[in-house]
């Protein structure tokens, strides 16, 4: 997709830009998923990379790998989870793509964390580095009523001589409580937006089981606020 796309061309610039971090050096791969950023670090003249990947996707990575010998002669394939794996040598760099959902959904950052207590030697490098978590309340009412909608089935009092109109107002609830995954305008915005950061190289595993973020927003314009929006950057710190 467009956006896969545009998100390895990222990854691929802050591999090669930090090229020296690279040169020379042992990587892990963390979740290699097809191995693409092994191959980006073996570019970029990483000494050796250790691409770990816990699932089935490792033999894909193997075939991609061994199909580009030039590079894949320095990357080796370790098939299991970074819990449990065993790797001959400490990582002098850690790459990885541990964004799920708004950062931290599908608890993918904690294998990062876990890999640079057990792989990265003191102060290696890890990339991303940091990442945050952007907040701000916005106005659309066209979401609004496309959501509220989707209860009105709910108000029918002969649904096949049944009255659905009990169950409305949990229906209601039940579909405002689900997050909409989606691109948004930044005009729905009704007040700057807060962060929070987390830093990837200190973040400890348990801190990331639950994350409290307080939240004050001033609003710089009078309207109704329908929701939070939210979003996140990560951040590659290399030399």
């Amino acid at each position: 997709t467009r956006e896969d796309y545009v998100r390895t061309g990222t990854y691929y610039a802050a591999v090669i830009e930090n090229r020296a971090d690279f040169l020379g050096r042992v990587v892990v791969d963390v979740g290699a998923g097809s191995g693409i950023l092994s191959l980006f670090a073996a570019q970029a003249g990483a000494k050796h990379v250790y691409a770990v990947e816990a699932s089935e996707m490792a033999e894909y990575a193997r075939r991609l790998i061994a199909g580009n010998p030039s590079l894949g002669q320095r990357i080796t394939v370790v098939k299991g989870k970074v819990e449990e794996v065993e790797l001959p040598e400490k990582a002098d760099i850690l790459i990885s793509e541990p964004m799920g959902t708004l950062l931290v959904n599908e608890r993918m950052l904690e294998s990062y964390v876990i890999a640079r207590d057990r792989f990265l030697v003191p102060n290696g490098k890890m990339l991303p580095t940091m990442g945050r978590i952007h907040m701000a309340p916005f106005s659309d009412e066209y979401l609004f009523v496309e959501i509220a909608n989707k209860a009105l089935f709910w108000q029918q009092q002969n649904y096949y001589g049944v009255d659905l109109t009990p169950l409305y107002g949990s229906a209601f609830q039940g579909y405002f409580s689900q997050p909409v995954v989606d691109a948004f305008d930044p005009r729905l915005l009704v007040a700057p937006a807060i962060f929070h950061p987390i830093d990837f190289t200190s973040v400890k595993e348990e801190d990331l089981y639950e994350i409290e973020i307080p939240l004050s927003f001033i609003a710089s314009v009078g309207s109704r606020v329908h929701g939070l929006a939210c979003w996140f950057d990560v951040l590659f710190n290399g030399s």
